[in-house]
């Protein structure tokens, strides 16, 4: 149908050998198919069998001897009563019995010109007559005890074979092999039934039968074996990340097969199919268009779960660096060394202050990350460490640099100390708010929710009467106050006036938080003359705490001079070379495996992100890097992009790429292909969904942590506020309602696409200061 054969048969010999392997076929299915007792019970079952019987028994009778010897021939040579027969044992319930009509017109239709004797021409029954085909069953008058009994038996065995037939229909255990890739709705065979799964996840997986043309049939025979070669080969190396040549050939050969039967897998027919299974926009994909031509994709050729092109040599120890960072996370010298084919003392000499020797990791560093971070802390270590170690010179060599590199402490005088410092320790508050209101406080902080709470193990007149502000409900005492000044915050105080009409309404008593506000920073200041006051040997413990944990930190300083970008189309882009800003970015992105570039507008960050998106692809650091930004910025960034690599892979699709109807079929496209780099915008980012079990573990954690603090609580008593633990309580009641939901979309879940990583990302741009929201 619509030019699209069901199958094609090659015959050599011409029609001689086109006739008997037809003849061949033809009573090979007979032997198969045909029931023979069913077609031996029922052939003189039909009414046509006698009728024409005596039609031929009356002609024989009234012609003459050569017209007698006619006539049997042609009897002989057309068996109407087996193929008459044959249709009435097969004939289907919805169609009328196949019966042959009398000689004589039926009283209520006119005979048909067909039918028509010429004068006392007898009437010849035509088995391809349609009238004679699909004509009523004869009325019988009467009927006799045995055609009684053989009608009964018929009828039985009909119903029978309905039962069976309408049995077989209905869902059953599934017994066949769970293969991982099988969700909700993969179509599947059982036997010799194609159905629907149920209860994916489950200990009772369901097999639900479907009604199926024998086109469709056909199209799953050839469907189902393409579908397990295609995950067969994407799961196998994504799990091992090795090429898998054989499973890549079965792909190719099952794609080949289902080709030459029903053609590109995204016809209209085919897809049509193939969206009646959970997981056939994944096999859909296995095509992409290119310049309105259907292509294979990427997978059928190259790996695209992982960067098969492993680097096997680098020109200059710098490349080498990066290779062994990307492919062990650590300066692996021995690797290095057959990298660049350079001896290990070249490499030290070439390599001279960009890599350092750390005792700690019993490993060499490189510069960008050894000399940053909190170097007071690694020098206190490495000190500790020379001392039982003095004749390591690597290790020496290490501590000069860590020691240049300690910033200068800042005195205790240039420092601002405010109360409510979350790095101050919560004894130093205690103290103060024991002189303050002399009586012994008790102060804890709880980090999840960022809240203080306050109490006093008795009260004065400190607490009830100076530090006290009068409410029209209720009154805040000298532990409120000093809560909220440990917060940096003003108790919103209301009071209940009357309108114009007379109606009470509330409205902020602007004169009691006035003089809340004043209390409180009274307490504030207090503090900062507290501290001024405390021994000099306290002071300096307190400085001494704020370097080490804020003045302790040094940026990492990197020098990009040296690299050379391959494939970079200067010309292309319009500039003569890159600038000192963008090289150094582009190492960090390399060195780090990502980064911020904060620099100016106008500086060559969408530049920035082009080129290190490429080289770590090129130096095998990424496998498929992804851009994300603006809509307004998504075109600007694809234009520098193939300015600056003009033969590069970059996919980036349009609005129009990601309606709902569409954007399954992009996510499968950026997981079946090799891309040098994908560009999108943030909304299309977003539409990307996160795996699950990533969604479950989050909250996991969070009800966890909630959980945490209702016990540290509960060893509180009255001391917290009482809204606070009503909130986390709730919160723990809303993510337990979500985890139970996530459980159960896990469990019925029939998503293609669960993950970004799924489909090969590994490395992610966002464009301009948006990063934050991700």
């Amino acid at each position: 149908m619509y030019g699209q054969p069901a199958m094609n048969f090659i015959h050599e010999g011409g029609i001689g050998a086109i006739s008997e392997h037809l003849r061949q076929l033809l009573a090979q299915d007979v032997e198969n198919h045909l029931d023979r007792k069913l077609y031996d019970d029922n052939l003189f079952r039909s009414n046509g069998s006698t009728i024409l019987k005596t039609e031929f028994e009356t002609l024989l009778e009234t012609a003459g001897e050569a017209e007698r010897q006619e006539v049997q021939e042609k009897s002989s040579a057309q068996p109407y009563e087996p193929m008459l027969n044959l249709f009435a044992a097969y004939a289907d319930e919805e169609q009328a019995e196949v019966q042959v009509a009398e000689s004589r017109p039926s009283p209520n239709r006119a005979p048909s010109a067909s039918r028509k004797k010429k004068g006392d021409e007898p009437e010849m029954f035509n088995l391809f007559s349609q009238e004679n085909m699909y004509d009523e069953a004869a009325i019988q008058e009467d009927m006799t005890a045995e055609r009684a009994e053989a009608e009964a038996k018929w009828q039985e065995r009909r119903q029978k074979f309905e039962e069976e037939r309408k049995k077989e229909m209905e869902p059953r255990p599934f017994t066949g092999e769970i293969r991982p890739e099988y969700k909700n709705g993969s179509i599947v065979k059982s036997g010799e039934q194609y159905g629907y799964l149920r209860g994916v996840g489950t200990p009772e997986v369901q097999f639900h039968p479907l009604k199926l043309t024998v086109t469709q049939q056909y199209r799953a025979a050839y469907y189902i074996p393409l579908r397990e070669a295609y995950h067969n080969l994407y799961n196998k190396e994504a799990e091992t990340e090795t090429e898998q040549p054989e499973l890549r050939e079965e792909l190719v050969k099952r794609y080949d097969c289902f080709y030459r039967m029903f053609r590109e897998l995204n016809g209209k027919d085919n897809a049509k199919f193939l969206l009646m299974d959970a997981g056939g926009r994944e096999i859909l994909s296995l095509e992409r268009s290119v310049n309105g031509k259907i292509q294979k994709a990427d997978i059928f050729s190259v790996p695209v779960s992982f960067n098969a092109n492993e680097v096997t040599h680098v020109d200059t120890p710098q490349e080498a660096l990066a290779a062994s960072l990307n492919k062990f996370g650590e300066v692996n010298l021995e690797y290095m060394e057959n990298l660049s084919e350079t001896g290990r003392q070249e490499l030290f000499t070439q390599l001279e202050n960009r890599i350092f020797y750390n005792p700690m990791m019993k490993n060499y560093e490189i510069k960008d990350r050894f000399i940053a971070g909190n170097v007071v802390a690694k020098v206190e270590w490495i000190e500790n460490y020379l001392k039982d170690y003095p004749d390591d010179d690597a290790s020496k060599k290490s501590l000069e640099a860590l020691q240049k590199a300690i910033p200068e402490p800042i005195s205790f005088e240039l420092l601002d100390f405010n109360l409510g410092e979350r790095w101050i320790p919560v004894s130093v508050y205690e103290e103060f708010a024991g002189y303050l209101f002399e009586a012994k406080a008790h102060i804890h902080y709880t980090e999840s929710i960022d809240e203080f709470s306050v109490s006093f193990e008795e009260t004065n007149a400190n607490i009830t009467d100076r530090y006290y502000v009068k409410g029209e409900k209720r009154g805040y005492y000298g532990n409120d106050l000093l809560k909220h000044a440990l917060h940096n915050t003003v108790p919103d105080i209301t009071k209940t006036v009357q309108d114009e009409e007379g109606n009470d309404i509330k409205v902020r008593d602007a004169e009691a938080i006035q003089l809340a506000d004043a209390k409180i920073n009274e307490i504030r200041s207090a503090f900062t003359g507290w501290l001024n006051e405390q021994l000099p040997e306290f002071k300096q413990h307190l400085a001494d705490m704020y370097n080490r944990k804020f003045n302790c930190y040094v940026r990492p300083d990197y020098d990009g001079s040296l690299q050379s970008f391959p494939f970079l189309d200067l010309k292309g882009l319009g500039i003569p070379s890159l600038y000192d800003s963008q090289k150094n970015a582009v190492w960090m992105l390399k060195m780090n495996g990502g980064g911020i570039i904060d620099h100016q507008v106008g500086t060559g960050k969408t530049l920035i992100m082009c080129i290190a998106a490429f080289e770590m692809k090129r130096l095998g650091l990424a496998n498929k890097p992804m851009i994300i930004g603006l809509k307004s910025n998504v075109h600007d960034i694809a234009d520098t992009f193939k300015r600056a690599y003009p033969n590069a892979r970059v996919l980036y699709p349009g609005k129009e790429d990601f309606t709902p109807e569409k954007r399954v079929g992009i996510f499968h496209d950026i997981k079946n292909n090799n891309w040098d780099c994908i560009i999108l915008t943030h909304d299309q980012f977003g539409k990307i969904p996160q795996s699950p079990e990533i969604q479950q573990e989050i909250y996991t954690q969070e009800i966890d942590s909630i959980e945490e603090n209702l016990a540290v609580f509960e060893q509180q008593g009255n001391e917290v506020s009482g809204w606070i633990k009503k909130g986390l309580e709730k919160r723990k009641e809303n993510l337990e309602a979500k985890l139970e939901k996530l459980e159960q979309d896990i469990k019925d879940r029939t998503d293609d696409v669960t993950d970004f990583r799924q489909m090969g990302i590994d490395h992610l741009f966002v464009d301009e200061s948006h990063y934050q929201n991700f």
